[in-house]
């Protein structure tokens, strides 16, 4: 077992393994993301007795993120791994090392003149973005916020390293990064209780050393030697500086938003700021393990039929990928609505006890962000065939329109309105679901796309009454899951445990039996094995 693990890490591999890696890893990473964040919440409840705490700790990372989106990610998402993609299909190994090395050293003296000037610039951008925290907290959160600066710089050169791994169709290596990157965190985490919140941002910046280190034996073996070249004047720089801006300023608006809506927080009550970061995170999960996964997998891919000018099989490609999005998506939003509160409890409230109005807010806020797991997950494939296009373009203009959207709703509802911080993750959604609109409408793709699948069969029908029947399967056995849970758990977390398991398996069983009997044809695609390398 262990031979085939480390195997993996020099073992290219196609889009059916490839998604099979991510899935798998992803899957890993988001149990231990999720771990550690309830790691978080009870070492701080054991420690302070609220949330409120974390609202620094988190508000700290703003500033190094936009820095970091700025300056590396616009490039990443938009144009590096298409480039590089399309030099290695030339096969000129020499060149796609040079290149890389170009990319590498530019993007690193890039995010280091950056950061200098950031950490210049903390002491007066803080009290100006976090009016609503006290003196004391601008300066914890000022003194965080310093350290964390680290983190952009080895995140730099690890996210970059992924996108020549997955080029070259390596996904094993850049996929057990972020296991090492968790795993750090909550090893930190642990000593919360002795060492205070600082010890966090110490176990971020290990994290995302080993995020790079896990990477590195990989690029060597596959013939990379590091060679300081760096030259904004490069063709190759000056090409991705070209695609990269309009997906950069869409990137800096979606961070400059959560940075908009972390000021909102710090006028709201103490802790509203870790509860909309806690729930984000865990209403992403799903979005990351499902839609993210698919969406890098299938991004080379959507390249290739571009390159090759198969318009056909790149709009097919598309609508494959939408229709097993709305198949898992439908069932899942409704078992994380229908055992909400089961799942809040079991999140935030293991090991400490927790305010009755935290959870109650808690609960709200992340029912406001689950409506949207389809458009999110959406937004995540859909801007990657616009990228496959090389038009970052009016990817940006759409997410601009539907940021500005999400801003004027977030001042409604938690400012103007009664919401709390539960108006900023409906404010959120609205956006969300906005942007997926304005991708799909402009695509122009035909109507059968959506409704078709690959045999001509009306497909979206049987999906949709399959998921009311599985909602309904859901809801009772939510309400016989304690009864069941109660024979076997006294506690309160675990009871909650066996119900959602309870839940999880009766829907999952059901919602197989249905896609069998109708024979749908996601469900095919997932089960079926066979040589055919797309989705």
């Amino acid at each position: 077992m262990i031979k085939r693990l480390g195997g993996l890490f020099y073992q290219s591999s196609n889009l059916k393994q490839a998604v099979g890696i991510l899935f798998v890893t992803v899957l890993i990473s988001n149990v231990l993301g999720l771990l550690r964040n309830v790691i978080i919440a009870n070492r701080v409840g054991v420690a302070f007795g609220t949330f409120g705490p974390l609202d620094n700790y988190y508000a700290a990372f703003v500033l190094p993120d936009l820095l970091y989106n700025i300056i590396i990610v616009g490039a990443l998402s938009s144009a590096i791994l298409p480039l590089l993609v399309t030099i290695d299909s030339e096969g000129d190994n020499a060149r796609f090392w040079k290149t890389f090395n170009v990319l590498l050293s530019t993007g690193f003296t890039a995010i280091v003149v950056g950061l200098v000037f950031l950490y210049l610039l903390l002491p007066v951008l803080i009290p100006i973005i976090y009016p609503g925290f006290t003196l004391s907290e601008q300066e914890f959160t000022l003194s965080l916020s310093r350290v964390l600066l680290l983190s952009p710089l080895f995140f730099t050169i690890s996210q970059l390293s992924t996108s020549a791994l997955q080029a070259k169709k390596f996904f094993f290596a850049p996929a057990v990064a972020p296991l090492i990157y968790n795993l750090s965190i909550i090893a930190s985490a642990l000593l919360i209780p002795d060492f205070g919140l600082s010890v966090l941002v110490f176990g971020v910046i290990l994290g995302a050393a080993g995020h790079f280190l896990v990477q590195l034996p990989t690029l060597i073996r596959l013939g990379w030697r590091f060679n300081f070249e760096t030259s904004f004047g490069n063709e190759t720089v000056r090409k991705v500086f070209r695609l990269m801006i309009p997906r950069t300023i869409a990137l800096t608006g979606t961070q400059l938003l959560l940075l908009a809506f972390y000021r909102i927080g710090s006028h709201l009550t103490d802790g509203s700021i870790a509860i909309y970061k806690l729930t984000d995170d865990l209403q992403t999960a799903p979005v990351l393990l499902l839609a993210n996964t698919l969406a890098m997998a299938i991004l080379p891919d959507f390249a290739r039929h571009i390159a090759k000018d198969n318009n056909a099989q790149f709009e097919e490609l598309i609508g494959k990928a939408i229709r097993l999005l709305i198949f898992i998506f439908l069932p899942v939003t409704m078992f994380l609505l229908i055992f909400r509160w089961q799942i809040i409890s079991l999140y935030l409230e293991v090991g400490h006890s927790v305010d009755a109005v935290e959870t109650a807010l808690a609960v709200a806020t992340f029912t406001n962000f689950v409506v949207s797991l389809f458009f999110q997950g959406a937004v995540l494939l859909l801007a990657r065939a616009y990228f496959a296009r090389s038009d970052t373009r009016r990817p940006t203009i759409y997410s601009i329109v539907s940021i500005l959207v999400a801003l004027v709703a977030a001042w409604t509802f938690a400012v103007r309105g009664d919401y709390g911080v539960s108006g900023l993750s409906l404010a959120f959604s609205i956006g969300s679901a906005l942007n997926a609109a304005l991708l799909w409408f402009n695509l122009r793709l035909p109507a059968r796309v959506l409704l078709l699948d690959y045999q001509r069969r009306y497909n979206f029908i049987p999906v949709v009454v399959g998921t009311l029947c599985t909602a309904l399967v859901f809801i009772i056995l939510r309400q016989l899951g304690p009864s069941i849970a109660a024979g076997f758990a006294a506690r309160p977390s675990m009871a909650n445990l066996i119900t959602l398991a309870i839940g999880f398996a009766g829907g999952l069983v059901f919602y197989w039996a249905w896609s069998r009997a109708f024979r749908l044809e996601q469900w095919q695609l997932i089960a079926r094995r066979s040589n055919n390398d797309e989705t």
